[in-house]
């Protein structure tokens, strides 16, 4: 699993392609959500962000302690899994614009 490979995971769509989950931890609570990387994808690419795993991290907050003690926490760990995503409330791309995606980066 550590040997290079010619398509490397640089972003959320290579973790959508490969059916991952994105496991997400906060780093002052621990809290923990796992969300399914093809959601996720979708709402960077809706809102036109850059889905790349560096600037995921500085765009995701802890729900947990915004509301308990009112501090925004970015900067969580991100982490692939292939267990199924927790947090369900992110629509999932429609098969079109899942499939132009994938013409548009062949």
């Amino acid at each position: 699993p550590d040997l290079p490979t010619a398509y490397p995971l640089r972003d959320l769509f290579d973790a959508a392609v490969r059916h991952k989950s994105v496991k997400v931890t906060c780093r002052q609570c621990r809290h923990v959500t796992l969300f399914s990387a093809s959601a996720l994808w979708y709402l960077f690419h809706r809102n036109g962000w850059q889905d790349r795993f560096a600037d995921v991290q500085k765009r995701c907050i802890c729900l947990i302690c915004l509301h308990r003690r009112g501090t925004k926490v970015r900067f969580p760990e991100l982490e692939l899994v292939d267990e199924a995503p927790t947090e369900t409330r992110l629509p999932e791309p429609s098969e079109i614009e899942w499939k132009r995606e994938l013409r548009r980066r062949r």
